[in-house]
């Protein structure tokens, strides 16, 4: 198996032993366990359980911004944008549900410039959230950044509560997360005057 291929099976794997019993409380015994190799085969890979953790954030925010440049490319329409945005974002996390745990509980135990550069990855994605949400015409008494941050809100924590035998597709999350923040940025029965055109 070709090293790139072993060390994406590794952070798969490492992800679910992080999800599951966090990344604190996870030994690299745990993970050599559960990737099926010696710890000195581990080791060959991987200096340790930190470099495995900025390896998974730093391969899911890179994926994630790939995802998103395919699915603005040629969209002018701003709404089309945010569900663009919002099919990609739930989709990838649909399929990488342990990622999603790790990323969003474990990503302040990255120190130096691990630290850094998963941050300005993560600066970047937001980056390009917000310029999808700041498209919008919405409420005027609406900042778009804190729109964007309720927007990552609703997305990032559906790992806490869905089952896809219970809620449906991810698709259809994806579907109920556009109407409900759209409607919110319209202003909706009773909302503030929208900004001029």
């Amino acid at each position: 198996m070709a090293t790139t291929d072993r060390k994406a099976e590794i952070r798969a794997r490492s992800a679910e032993v992080f999800a599951e019993k966090g990344f604190d409380r996870a030994s690299i015994r745990d993970v050599a366990k559960a990737t099926g190799l010696s710890l000195a085969g581990l080791y060959y890979y991987y200096k340790g359980k930190e470099e495995i953790l900025f390896d998974i954030q730093h391969e899911a925010f890179t994926t994630l911004l790939e995802a998103h440049a395919q699915a603005l490319a040629g969209v002018r329409d701003p709404e089309q944008k945010l569900r663009r945005v919002v099919d990609a974002h739930l989709a990838f996390f649909a399929s990488h549900i342990a990622e999603m745990k790790v990323m969003s509980r474990d990503g302040g135990q990255l120190q130096g410039d691990h630290a850094d550069q998963v941050g300005e990855l993560r600066r970047r994605y937001a980056r390009v959230v917000r310029g999808v949400v700041d498209g919008i015409r919405g409420r005027a008494d609406i900042d778009t950044g804190v729109a964007t941050f309720l927007l990552f809100g609703m997305m990032n924590w559906v790992y806490t509560w869905y089952d896809s035998k219970r809620d449906g597709t991810p698709a259809d999350i994806a579907r109920a997360v556009q109407e409900i923040f759209l409607s919110g940025m319209r202003g909706g029965a009773g909302g503030s005057a929208s900004r001029p055109m």
